[in-house]
């Protein structure tokens, strides 16, 4: 159990991995050009999505596709 605001906000960063925020607007359209001319660092497929991670300048970036949709970008904060 965790006995702080400290510790329980800890222990849920580190479940749910780094804060990250959705792009929209003309900022994923300048992104999402960026991305295309570089490659991705990784990339994982859990058969219904697949996600690609970038670095581009130190800043790191998840484009999550899904059938039917248009992509959508993470960035990491």
């Amino acid at each position: 159990m965790h006995t702080t605001k400290e510790e329980a906000e800890a222990f849920i960063r580190k479940i749910m991995g780094p804060p990250k925020r959705r792009l929209e607007g003309a900022e994923h359209d300048r992104v999402w050009l960026l991305l295309q001319l570089t490659e991705p660092v990784r990339e994982t497929n859990n058969q219904h999505s697949w996600c690609a991670e970038y670095n581009i300048g130190g800043i790191m970036y998840d484009v999550h596709y899904f059938p039917n949709e248009e992509p959508f970008i993470e960035q990491y904060l």
